[in-house]
């Protein structure tokens, strides 16, 4: 390929990580954000003038702009506004990261071809909207959706940064309450397949579930990344009803404006109900179809963990 790729979202965790493995590979990257740092190309997705401006040599999109997870503009109205713009300047493939989340509360061996009438929140729903709008579009340029499973590693704010914050506290062992499957997948072997889509020689397109190469328990995560960090042994027990809803209280006070440390504290370190059901929840999500496309993912749970303590260890930074 010639053109430039164009990445919405070059702020957040997977688009930060994906314009560096697009450089890596010796792509031409035009990194978009929302809060542009200095020198970046300032790119808001739901400006329809903005992002015809930025399309002029672009040939790949990889549409990663997720926004506020309360406010789903960004994801509706973004991809919208991104494909209208993409569709009109001629770009040749359109890469989507969608969410696991459009399948709901599922278990099983999960495939690409299970319902997604039951998605998981406004999030899922969001996406599952943003992947119709994206099938309408494929007759004009090669699309690929992507659904990735839980993306971990370094920065992660869901799947890494509150389990080690609960570590140090000395949280309980999940044991029995956590065999349910850790679907993760490493936030690096997700740019990988974005790459690999990318450069291929010819478009490749399609709807792909994006697993990680491999599926530990849960207990069998945390227990690796307590390891790792040197965190203090477990102590405690899961939260019970009371706790549980004392948990959804506090987080309801937080999105009403109300900021007292100890709340978010307690919000930050407790497992939600849903966490504490996806523990337990034997669920696999298939990836031949990944797998077909030549992408292999390649980091190991043991690699992964190894990396996120090195992080940890460096402060975070």
């Amino acid at each position: 390929m010639t053109g430039a790729v164009l990445v919405t979202g070059a702020g957040g965790f997977v688009g930060r990580r994906a314009v560096a493995a697009l450089e890596a590979a010796g792509m031409p990257v035009v990194a978009g954000y929302r809060r542009p740092p200095a020198g970046g190309t300032a790119l808001d997705v739901l400006d329809p003038v903005a992002l015809a401006a930025a399309m002029p040599g672009v040939e790949t999109v990889v549409h990663t702009a997720v926004g506020d997870p309360r406010d789903t503009r960004v994801i509706v109205d973004g991809t919208r506004n991104t494909l209208a713009a993409a569709q009109a300047a001629g770009v040749a493939r359109f890469i989507q990261l969608s969410s696991v989340a459009v399948y709901g509360t599922v278990t099983g061996i999960i495939d690409e071809e299970a319902p997604t009438e039951r998605p998981h929140g406004a999030y899922g729903a969001a996406k599952v909207a943003a992947e119709a709008m994206c099938r309408d579009a494929a007759a004009a340029m090669a699309v690929a959706i992507l659904r990735p499973t839980l993306i971990y590693g370094p920065r992660s704010a869901q799947w890494t940064t509150p389990y080690l914050d609960r570590l140090h506290g000395g949280c309980p062992r999940l044991g029995a309450a956590g065999r349910g499957d850790a679907n993760l997948v490493h936030v690096d072997d997700l740019a990988g397949f974005i790459v690999h889509l990318a450069i291929a020689p010819a478009p490749i397109a399609g709807t792909f579930n994006v697993n990680g190469a491999d599926i530990p328990t849960w207990d069998g995560y945390l227990e690796a990344l307590r390891n790792a960090i040197g965190a203090p042994g477990p102590t405690g027990t899961l939260p019970g009803r009371p706790t549980l809803a004392a948990r959804k209280l506090a987080k309801a006070l937080g999105r009403a404006g109300v900021t007292l440390a100890p709340l978010d504290r307690f919000v930050t370190r407790t497992p939600s109900h849903d966490e504490i059901a996806r523990f337990a929840a034997p669920v696999r999500y298939d990836i031949a179809r990944m797998l077909a496309t030549g992408y292999r993912p390649r980091i190991s749970l043991a690699e992964g963990v190894a990396g996120i303590a090195a992080w940890e260890r460096a402060g975070r930074p």
